[in-house]
């Protein structure tokens, strides 16, 4: 590989893929540019965001080399990136029945499956990669995700620990631990478990967690705890208070238990609106 070569690698692991891709394009080709060059400035030029033009590259490689499972899944790596997951999904097939022994690929046709709403396939595909590489954070990591989306959340919770037994920085397995507490309703854990995702990047986003550092503040615990109340205890004791009063209307007390039973069954609902109104608008 030339020096300019090397620096294009260079300059793509130090993320700086404007400057790679630019460079790419300088370089100077023979008649016949090698496969080599080629999916070099395929990953430049994708890393860039000039998809289109990475797909170029990648597919000229391919012309010149048939059958190499890194072009063919260099392609459909940049074909799910263009959003055209159908053309994707078979080059990514291919990738693995070329190389059955790379978790990278599975990985990449579960992701790929998934997208079309193959979920047997995405299973299938992305156990074999975590179970072919159990060293790999991003395996465990892409499975967690796939298996929340399932509402899999034990299965979930257990693949982003395993991804961060490998790697505890990892902000996306810290990220889907926060996803697994909100699943199950746990403010407090998704919380602790958000913040700490945004210490390892505080560039991340999600929407779904956002609520998570109001609600899940200490402040809120016996207003969450009111909130857990169900609906079928607050109806019954509303019930009873009404019974009550019906039953025995001039009995002494009975006005006061009959709202000291209605207050009881506000508890949940006004606990439950209140967490509502505080997500919406923030701590007071």
């Amino acid at each position: 590989m030339s020096p300019e070569h090397k620096k294009v690698e260079a300059l793509l692991a130090l993320g700086r893929n404007e400057e790679a891709a630019a460079l790419a394009d300088r370089l100077p080709t023979q008649d016949t540019p090698s496969v080599d060059f080629l999916r070099l400035r395929g990953r430049a030029l994708r890393a860039a965001g000039r998809v289109f033009d990475a797909e170029a590259s990648f597919r000229e490689a391919l012309a010149i080399q048939p059958g190499d499972p890194r072009l063919l899944a260099d392609l459909a790596t940049t074909l799910l990136g263009q959003r055209r997951i159908k053309e994707a999904l078979p080059y990514a097939r291919e990738a693995v029945a070329l190389r059955p022994d790379v978790a990278a690929y599975h990985c990449l046709r579960g992701v790929i499956a998934e997208s079309l709403g193959f979920e047997d396939e995405a299973e299938e595909a992305m156990m074999a990669a975590r179970q072919l590489a159990p060293q790999d954070a991003e395996a465990h990591t892409v499975y967690g995700y796939h298996a929340l989306r399932l509402s899999k959340v034990d299965a979930a919770e257990g693949a982003f620990k395993d991804a961060l037994g490998i790697h505890p920085d990892r902000a996306e397995a810290l990220r889907g631990l926060a996803r697994c507490s909100v699943a199950r309703g746990d403010w407090a854990s998704a919380r602790t478990r958000w913040l700490d995702a945004l210490s390892a990047d505080p560039r991340q986003k999600d929407r779904e967690l956002a609520p998570a550092l109001v609600l899940g503040h200490p402040m809120l615990l016996p207003i969450r705890a009111a909130a857990r109340v169900p609906i079928a205890v607050s109806m019954a004791l509303a019930g009873s208070g009404t019974g009550l009063f019906y039953l025995f209307p001039r009995a002494p007390g009975a006005l006061a238990m009959t709202v000291m039973f209605f207050a009881l069954a506000a508890i949940g609902p006004l606990a439950r609106a209140g967490l509502s109104r505080t997500a919406r608008d923030g701590l007071p």
